[in-house]
């Protein structure tokens, strides 16, 4: 991707955060990334070809970056603990995206949605499959861990909805607070590594 490209796709995000997905026009957007708005059709088609570029690209991220920091041969809870970490400080740490990624799906079309959820499928996958280990291991107790997987997926997301850098609870409370919301929710019983840091 080049640098116009780049500036393309931030300008998209910045706009979307700031007031939504519908109120970004192809002019305001032009103007916010410094090109002209022909500039824009050389890349994409129109807006809604953008949104669903920034939308894959953010589950795609999402997937590739949970793969290189999740731990190797350790206990499930560890997995679970992990994984809320993960994904409260990246969601955290890139709202905007976060925001984009889950709240404008309602402006795809059905054809969209199958793609999106493939690749929300893939990440979603990874939780599942935490769950489905220890369910199988009987440190879990979960009757369904597919939708599990996705509560707790809209759970630890909606942190991006009220949470405030200056407001009481830092990140790293956050993710405490999470970590023992979801371990309770999955029956765990033992102590959250969390907790007592």
């Amino acid at each position: 991707m080049n640098m116009t490209e780049q500036k393309i796709r931030l300008a998209a995000i910045k706009l979307i955060a700031q007031g939504g997905y519908e109120s970004m026009s192809l002019r305001q957007l032009a103007r916010e990334a410094g090109v002209n708005v022909s500039v824009l059709y050389l890349y994409y088609k129109g807006k809604q070809e953008l949104l669903l570029t920034l939308v894959l690209e953010y589950f795609e991220q999402l997937a590739d970056a949970w793969a290189r920091s999740c731990p190797a041969n350790v206990g499930t809870d560890s997995l679970v603990q992990a994984f809320v970490a993960f994904h409260v400080r990246h969601h955290l740490g890139n709202k905007d995206k976060a925001l984009l990624g889950n709240m404008e799906l309602r402006s795809l079309d059905d054809e969209e949605l199958v793609m999106v959820a493939q690749a929300r499928r893939a990440y979603l996958g990874t939780l599942q499959k935490i769950l489905e280990q220890g369910i199988r291991e009987g440190s879990l107790r979960c009757d369904e861990p597919k939708l599990m997987a996705r509560i707790v997926f809209g759970m630890l997301t909606q942190a991006c909805a009220w949470y405030r850098e200056d407001g009481r609870m830092g990140v790293d409370e956050v993710i405490v607070y999470y970590t023992g919301l979801v371990l309770r929710a999955l029956g765990w019983t033992g102590r959250c590594q969390a907790e007592h840091k």
